[in-house]
């Protein structure tokens, strides 16, 4: 386990060295994201986290600008194994999912991915959007590897951590390709809270959450957190949280109503199964099959 956090640092660190030329003039509202600031603060290491690329918050209107500074270090979008991005493709990103295509760069040890986020929600989402340029109020400073990056407070960490987390539980493309209901994302959100217990607090987090229109999602999340941690304190959260909207939605799947469908299998199996796909193929219909090739085709 030491020794594969070592490895993680050392790929990070040159990560973070290719983006302190990309961030070292940035005058616009950003955060780093997930990776290794929320590594920090989950855990007080640097390390912890296996992140595969380095994620970016910004306004939409910003994109273009650090798609420039990107590309002037030498970072070029691609996807799909090498394929240039063909203008549909980036239309159907900024469209509908919460980024656009990935940047990359090659080095002799790694492919350094940087994806540019625009939005909190997923492309699907018909609620009120919650506005990038409120979200990106009071960043914090953090010292990674020597490059000095802008991050979110932990309250701001969690509330995207938990949309994340909803959002990865409950696509079907993402059910369909990946292993993204698994215990790590479960503990990153219980250390998160356990670790800054009075800037999360109970009344903060739901202050917050109410503004944003977002507590069914945020007691989805910490419901199947602490069905794992089984901590006293975190249900008075739980509680808190319950809304008939967010119960509703602990059996089911999809991200629209349209799409939703009901689990076949309780939570427990969802979180060890190595093969989501087997159980949820004979609940797809056409249209979602379309919908994950679609995915597939902008996202790989």
């Amino acid at each position: 386990m030491e020794s594969s956090r070592k490895n993680s640092m050392l790929l990070n660190m040159e990560r973070y060295a290719q983006l302190k030329s990309v961030l070292s003039n940035v005058e616009i509202p950003y955060a780093v994201i997930k990776g290794e600031p929320l590594s920090i603060l989950c855990y007080n290491k640097k390390g912890v986290r296996n992140s595969q690329d380095i994620d970016i918050l910004a306004e939409r209107r910003y994109m273009s600008y650090f798609e420039q500074l990107l590309k002037t270090n030498g970072f070029i979008t691609f996807v799909n194994q090498g394929k240039n991005v063909s203008r549909e493709i980036r239309v159907l990103c900024i469209s509908q999912s919460h980024q656009i295509p990935p940047y990359n760069k090659k080095t002799p040890n790694q492919q350094i991915s940087v994806d540019l986020n625009h939005d909190l929600f997923w492309g699907e989402y018909t609620g009120k959007r919650i506005a990038i340029s409120d979200f990106l109020d009071h960043t914090i400073e953090m010292n990674i590897y020597g490059c000095v990056v802008k991050t979110l407070p932990p309250i701001k960490a969690m509330i995207q951590l938990i949309l994340h987390h909803y959002k990865d539980m409950n696509s079907i493309y993402r059910l369909a390709v990946n292993k993204c209901i698994n215990y790590d994302m479960f503990k990153d959100v219980f250390f998160l809270w356990k670790n800054h217990k009075e800037e999360i607090s109970l009344e903060k987090l739901y202050v917050l959450s109410q503004k944003y229109e977002i507590i069914p999602y945020v007691f989805y999340v910490l419901y199947f957190t602490n069905l794992i941690f089984k901590d006293r304190e975190l249900q008075r959260y739980v509680d808190a949280f319950r809304t008939p909207e967010g119960e509703l939605s602990l059996n089911y799947y999809g991200l629209t109503e349209k799409e939703r469908k009901r689990w076949k299998v309780d939570f427990q199996t969802r979180l060890e199964t190595n093969n989501m796909y087997e159980l949820i193929r004979s609940d797809l219909a056409e249209s979602d099959i379309e919908k994950i090739e679609r995915n597939k085709k902008i996202f790989g």
